[in-house]
């Protein structure tokens, strides 16, 4: 396990394909819980503070919109 600083803690490292259960669900009004793959013996969970999500969620729609322009013809 390797602690960055006082804002991310890493301990593995996920690959996420296409077909892969994704589910959140809110722990309290500061942070979320997302579970990846299928519970309980195959998955992955992770917790998120709001403004986390809101960031992650805001790097995503960008990541999303470039893969989409990416896959338009030329």
């Amino acid at each position: 396990m390797a602690v960055l600083g006082a804002s991310l803690v890493v301990s593995s490292y996920v690959i996420i394909r296409e077909g892969c259960p994704i589910a959140i669900s809110v722990d309290g009004q500061d942070q979320a819980q997302i579970t990846c793959g299928w519970v309980p013996s195959e998955a992955f969970e992770f917790v998120v503070a709001r403004e986390a999500l809101r960031a992650l969620v805001e790097v995503g729609t960008d990541a999303l919109r470039e893969m989409d322009r990416l896959d338009e013809p030329a």
